[in-house]
């Protein structure tokens, strides 16, 4: 059991250093350090129940989209399972230059293939991406775009309902207030 514990801290480390020099300005002029997202989405997979894998796939779940660490690095580092979760919630290179809302389709038709714990980590990081684009989106998106994030996360996160009742509700709290926000 301490074992796993440490794989987990161990991964919260890995996390806060590979995105130490990362940061968001919101269009409210916060500079929010991408470690807080990160950190919500681990917070949300723990509180719903999610396992030590997890939990530790939701602290390096944008690290290789992030950060120059490989899947090959999270493998070494954290084991096949860990890095196969990370993997099914790393969008390949072809969805890079995607316009958002068919970026947003391709990743609902990947999601529905993949297992339980990826959609797990999905949902959570969905809601923890329309949470702040509810109440302050990063800068780097233009206010027509964040409906169509909104829209799109929901697609994605249609796909992954089930999995938690907490997750699937919080996801609906925020998905309403982000809608309010940005068609009213």
């Amino acid at each position: 059991m301490s074992e796993n514990k440490n794989r987990v801290s161990h991964a919260q480390e890995f996390a806060r250093n590979a995105h130490e020099s990362l940061f968001d300005i919101t269009v409210g002029g916060v500079t929010r350090p991408r470690i807080v997202h990160i950190q919500e989405v681990a917070d949300l997979v723990w509180a719903s129940g999610g396992s030590d894998e997890e939990i530790i796939a939701a602290w390096l779940h944008d690290v290789v989209e992030d950060t120059p660490i490989t899947m090959k690095d999270i493998e070494n580092e954290f084991g096949k399972e860990v890095a196969e979760i990370v993997h099914g919630l790393t969008d390949p290179e072809q969805f890079k230059d995607l316009p958002l809302a068919e970026r947003k389709k391709k990743q609902m038709e990947r999601i529905r293939t993949e297992n339980k714990s990826v959609r797990r980590v999905k949902i959570a990081d969905q809601t923890s991406n329309i949470r702040f684009i509810a109440i302050d989106p990063p800068s780097s998106m233009t206010l027509e775009e964040c409906p169509i994030y909104i829209k799109g996360a929901k697609l994605i996160t249609d796909e992954c309902r089930g999995i938690s009742p907490l997750l699937d509700n919080l996801f609906d709290e925020f998905y309403k207030k982000g809608l309010m926000r940005y068609e009213a």
